[in-house]
């Protein structure tokens, strides 16, 4: 397939080697990878802050970078950015130009699980990784399934890695519950976002895990950050960061 690459900002700042992986994973797996140029900010700090004339110029912006683009799907590795771009492109432009952006975008697990699977891995990740289940990924594109649903379980991160040799999967206690960062919230509460961020951190490291794994750079930063103010003896990795490695 022909896939335009959507790098948030949080991801090309300050986790580059996120989009690399991306990037060089996607390649492994024999697709054709274009960077459309022009690409911003999603607009969800704003939007977050109730700042919608600067929400709305910044994601139009970005919209603009993909109208035209030749492609079979837009990829994003960060779940919490995917859905602010689409929440903001339908609220900021109703044209059909607009809607045929949004009918191709993808978080990088959800294209993995449900458009274009991977066949085999060819290297073994011997590791015990400790799954971060992100809000905005199971509760908003249904990555998995939240722990107040009821009903048929499933969970496509899982899914995505399970067929590694060698991984090991565990999950913190109360595995589906808020890291804490939750965009701006992390500055207006400044304090209960860092207790939640302990508390979860805390959590991961008691599964004996390696690595924290998850798909939303954001929570992975935030969860990062309290890792290493507590020393605790566990390493954060992006999804793809992983699944590159078994390629």
């Amino acid at each position: 397939m022909k896939i335009a690459l959507f790098i948030p900002c949080l991801v090309n700042q300050m986790m580059p080697d996120v989009a690399i992986a991306t990037l060089e994973l996607l390649e492994k797996l024999g697709h054709q990878v274009i960077l459309p140029a022009g690409q911003t900010c999603c607009g969800q700090p704003m939007t977050n802050s109730g700042c919608f004339d600067a929400a709305r110029s910044t994601t139009l912006k970005l919209l603009n970078a993909f109208k035209g683009v030749e492609c079979d799907a837009i990829v994003c590795p960060a779940a919490s950015c995917l859905v602010a771009a689409k929440e903001n492109f339908h609220e900021f432009d109703n044209s059909p130009e607009a809607q045929a952006v949004i009918d191709k975008l993808y978080e990088l697990t959800e294209f993995l699980h449900d458009v274009a699977p991977i066949p085999a891995f060819n290297k073994p990740f011997a590791h015990k990784i400790s799954l971060q289940l992100s809000c905005h990924g199971i509760r908003m594109l249904s990555l998995a399934t939240p722990s107040e649903q009821m009903g048929p379980r499933f969970n496509k991160v899982e899914a995505v890695l399970a067929n590694i040799a060698g991984i090991g999967i565990v999950y913190p206690d109360r595995r589906d519950e808020c890291c804490g960062f939750g965009g701006t919230f992390a500055v207006d509460e400044g304090a209960v976002s860092a207790k939640m961020g302990k508390d979860k951190a805390q959590a991961h490291a008691a599964t004996g895990a390696q690595y924290v794994v998850g798909f939303d750079p954001s929570c992975l930063l935030h969860l990062d950050g309290m890792i290493r103010r507590q020393q605790l003896p566990i390493e954060i990795r992006h999804i793809a960061q992983v699944l590159n490695a078994a390629l």
